[in-house]
């Protein structure tokens, strides 16, 4: 402490003295004369008060006064709470408002279309989820059935609740859906949602699903029969009838026709005829039909059993098939039908086919044989579903 300050304490303890001492002598002498108030009491307590006040301002003069820091103001710190956690569902499952326990509960009861389910390109199906409700309060057609992720199958993203389900009550859950048309296999989540947008699951699971596989595109398998006709006749101009099939013209300038009816019944009727061959396993000739008469054409015609009536009178047309000249109708020679006798041919599918042959000019009158004897069979080739 410097030396000034010292001895300046030191002069004022000593002014204080004297003056304590001064008040002490003043009281004694006013007691001796008089009882009058304690003014003893008074001038001691003032006299305290006077030294208390001039020790504490001689401390505070001793004691330098410290510069004022700053206080450091501390860095605002992010809060984290609950919902930045990823959760679920949108909005957490809530209990029951109008109950005890909880509103928003079901239970699975049953479902339709299994887990690994085998599915065909593209096939429509409808999946079923039978539901209990399992809560305390009444389910309303406001509630629905909601896709949440995965694979959807072609179906709604919501679906309303049928009608009012009362806690205790099992409903049916309807929901249609499509196999995509990519082999592989698919996995898509549903959840349930109230009526204020609350989403919720089943007692085992907050989420259920629909899980298929959709199987690998097969083509079908490609067939082919020969078919042999099952009936075969001739019919003359003037009514005469035989048995094999034989067209042109006779000695007398008659006309021949031929026919054939083929059975189609060991064919499905489900099946789809890709292609058809008139094959010809041999044919005789006489003299020059097709010089003199033209081609020979094969027309469907619907006779029944075969009587004389059904001789054909009129210029044919429509013809299936057409042959020109005798190396057509050679023993192993095929000829492709058009869309005309694939139609005709998948048309009569569970049932039989007839055809007659003609060639376009009847007879030449020449006086000559000019004829062909014909041995054909058919060829069918079609797919199965």
């Amino acid at each position: 402490m410097p030396s000034k300050m010292v001895k300046r304490m030191k002069k004022q303890k000593i002014w204080i003295i004297l003056l304590i001492s001064l008040i002490l002598l003043t009281a004694c002498s006013i007691e001796s004369a008089e009882p009058t108030p304690n003014i003893a009491g008074t001038a001691a307590a003032m006299a305290e008060t006077i030294v208390a006040v001039q020790l504490t301002k001689l401390a505070e003069a001793a004691t330098p006064t410290p510069t004022p820091t700053e206080t450091p103001t501390p860095e605002p710190t992010s809060t984290i709470t609950a919902n930045a956690l990823p959760t679920l569902f949108p909005t957490p499952l809530q209990p029951a408002t109008g109950g005890e326990g909880e509103c928003l509960l079901a239970h699975m009861v049953s479902e339709t279309i299994p887990d690994g389910t085998e599915m065909a390109s593209g096939e429509q199906f409808n999946k079923i989820w039978v539901l209990q409700n399992s809560g305390t309060c009444t389910w309303t057609s406001n509630f629905s059935v909601v896709y949440h992720h995965g694979d959807r199958l072609g179906a709604s993203t919501r679906i309303n609740f049928p009608g009012t389900v009362a806690p205790g009550e099992s409903f049916s859950l309807t929901v249609p859906m499509v196999a995509p048309a990519v082999a592989g296999g698919y996995l898509g989540f549903w959840n349930l949602e109230s009526a204020d947008g609350q989403a919720f699951g089943t007692t085992t699971s907050a989420l259920f699903w629909t899980q298929i596989v959709v199987d690998e595109l097969i083509p079908p398998a490609s067939l082919y029969d020969i078919w042999a006709p099952s009936s075969t006749g001739s019919i003359l101009y003037t009514g005469e009838m035989g048995t094999d099939i034989v067209v042109g013209d006779s000695k007398h300038n008659y006309a021949y026709q031929g026919f054939a009816t083929f059975d189609l019944v060991n064919i499905s009727n489900k099946a789809t005829i890709t292609a058809v061959y008139l094959v010809y396993e041999g044919s005789t000739i006489s003299g020059s039909p097709f010089a003199n008469l033209g081609c020979m054409g094969v027309y469907r015609y619907n006779y029944g059993n075969l009587e004389p009536a059904d001789f054909y009178n009129d210029t044919p047309g429509g013809a299936l098939w057409s042959f020109c000249s005798a190396g057509e109708i050679s023993s192993g020679v095929s000829r492709y039908g058009g869309d005309a006798a694939i139609s005709a041919i998948q048309n009569s599918l569970g049932g039989k086919i007839q055809f007659r042959f003609q060639f376009n000019t009847n007879t030449n009158n020449n006086g000559t044989v000019d004829t062909a004897k014909l041995f054909p069979v058919l060829k069918i080739e079609y797919t199965t579903p």
